[in-house]
């Protein structure tokens, strides 16, 4: 028996000596994705969308959503670093979208929005916002990042922007980026939190319709594309699904029941410890590395951790940094939140895996 229990236990360490690596090698390792974004940084402290040369306000508050996700602290990248980035930017900013990114940023990172880089981002903000029709200036995803950006702050949330985005969901339960052409799953992800972050409760009709609508969308494998019906494919993609994580998770939802989407965006983990953007299109892709992270970190934009600057940004001078006005809807349309845009890119990146 003694015997036994010994060649028994012989085995067992045997199995995990070859097994436990392969498992571990299904797991993603989001402390290694977000060192890989932070050897992205350019000169200015911010980071590229990894369409064009030039640091943008959206891809870089994504790199600190990253970044807080795991507990890194952004402020002790560099100098300058992101956050001296973002409040070089601030004054810059014309859009509800960009403003909103910038303002979960700073939040996340313990500063205080009002007085970010010497601007009231919060003021600015409001100042886009109409009464008359409950919006925000901009598109649905900008309206949506306006309303997630308030909660966090603690600033109310005008009822009428709730009564705005309800407003806007399609016959299918979805939502679309310009609010009129075909739903997508990452406008709809991201109303989901905006409505939840604003007090909708997450068994409400509007979202139970649009869960309803993200089921229709999802693959075999569990992943999400952007949108199907699609011209430009409709395998699933690293920054779709990750986003209706983030959707799933806000609204209270098992992703277990869901086919667990989390395993086919980890998968789209490379050895270098980016993500790709699809697995019909290798190559290491920044938007997809910095929103998997979040997503498989558990983390929503309803609540966004906080991991406190030990460094708070200094403000450099445009002559200092480059002014770029950093508008998430650029970074939006490319990640799969716009149109034409968004489709653009996709054909581009066909154009490029063919090449």
């Amino acid at each position: 028996m003694k015997r036994f229990t010994r060649i028994g236990l012989l085995v067992v360490l045997l199995m995990s000596f070859f097994v436990l690596p392969v498992l571990a090698q299904g797991k993603a390792d989001l402390n290694r994705a977000v060192t890989w974004i932070k050897g992205q940084q350019q000169a200015d402290g911010g980071f590229s969308d990894g369409f064009s040369e030039g640091s943008s306000v959206g891809a870089t508050a994504d790199a600190v959503f990253a970044a807080v996700s795991v507990g890194e602290d952004v402020s002790t990248w560099g100098s300058p670093s992101p956050l001296d980035y973002l409040a070089s930017q601030a004054g810059s900013l014309e859009t509800a979208g960009a403003l909103g990114k910038i303002i979960l940023a700073a939040v996340a990172t313990g500063q205080d929005p009002a007085n970010f880089g010497g601007v009231n981002l919060i003021a600015n903000l409001m100042a886009l916002y109409d009464e008359g029709t409950g919006r925000f200036k901009g598109l649905v995803t900008d309206h949506a990042f306006a309303v997630l950006a308030l909660k966090n702050a603690g600033k109310p949330v005008p009822s009428g922007a709730v009564d705005a985005l309800k407003a806007l969901q399609a016959d299918d339960g979805g939502w679309s980026f310009d609010g009129a052409s075909q739903s997508d799953t990452n406008t709809t992800a991201l109303v989901i939190q905006a409505l939840v972050a604003a007090g909708e409760s997450p068994t409400s009709e509007p979202v139970t319709r649009a869960l309803d609508f993200l089921r229709t969308q999802q693959n075999e494998d569990g992943g999400f594309p952007y949108q199907k019906p699609s011209d430009f494919g409709t395998e699933t993609d690293a920054n779709s699904t990750a986003w209706v994580i983030q959707g799933l998770l806000a609204a209270g939802q098992d992703l277990a029941a869901w086919n667990n989407p989390e395993q086919a965006l980890g998968a789209l983990q490379a050895e270098s410890g980016a993500f790709q953007w699809k697995k019909e299109v290798p190559g290491d892709n920044f938007l997809a590395t910095a929103q998997a992270v979040p997503a498989l970190a558990g983390v929503t934009f309803v609540n966004l951790p906080v991991v406190p600057a030990a460094n708070p940004p200094q403000a450099a001078s445009p002559a200092t940094l480059p002014t770029t006005g950093g508008s998430t809807w650029d970074a939006g349309a490319l990640m799969g939140l716009g149109a034409a845009l968004f489709l653009f890119g996709l054909a581009l990146r066909r154009q490029r895996a063919a090449a």
